[in-house]
């Protein structure tokens, strides 16, 4: 009896024994399975901001590359006016045809051009008679290369800053749209 109560006793022992190690092992499995995902978690907060920074790197450095670049252009630009002066008869052309009633044009120009159009008349892309509604004039505010058409129906800007403006939105349009579909 006693040797049944001792084989009892240990099998109660032995069977209280592996239900412990088996909740024990079960309570580890839960407690290392909530750090893993604490762990997860945090590391899923810290690319979350890596990739954040990165995006803000890439903004603020990518907007100072452009400026540098714009402004490294802008300088090529006005070298290249500088020296080509029959520049102004391609941007007069260009300009001309965004007017569409050549009734009353004035057509102001950079005294340099100015000059050099009357000296060459036959770069002028238009006639230079006054009744057929065209008139050249020479206004000091406008940079060398460009004009400004003034007509009934607005004003047509192919001024070097004008120009450039629109390259520069243009541009930005772009990069914003790339912003918007970084697929593309």
């Amino acid at each position: 009896m006693l040797k049944e109560a001792r084989e009892k006793a240990f099998l109660i022992e032995k069977e209280a024994y592996e239900k412990g190690f088996e909740q024990g092992e079960k309570d580890g499995r839960e407690l290392g399975q909530k750090r893993q995902e604490v762990v997860i978690q945090q590391m899923r907060n810290v690319l979350l901001e890596i990739e954040r920074q990165r995006k803000d790197f890439r903004q603020v450095y990518e907007n100072e590359v452009l400026t540098l670049l714009l402004g490294i252009g802008k300088r090529i630009f006005r070298q290249e006016v500088l020296v080509c002066e029959g520049l102004i008869t391609t941007v007069l052309q260009e300009a001309l045809q965004y007017v569409t009633d050549r009734g009353r044009v004035i057509v102001r120009l950079h005294p340099g051009d100015y000059q050099n159009l009357l000296a060459h008349p036959g770069q002028i892309p238009f006639s230079l008679d006054e009744k057929d509604g065209i008139k050249m004039v020479e206004d000091p505010s406008i940079t060398r290369g460009g004009c400004l058409l003034e007509t009934s129906f607005g004003d047509v800007d192919a001024t070097f800053e004008g120009q450039f403006d629109e390259i520069v939105s243009q541009i930005r349009q772009q990069m914003k749209g790339a912003e918007r579909d970084p697929g593309r």
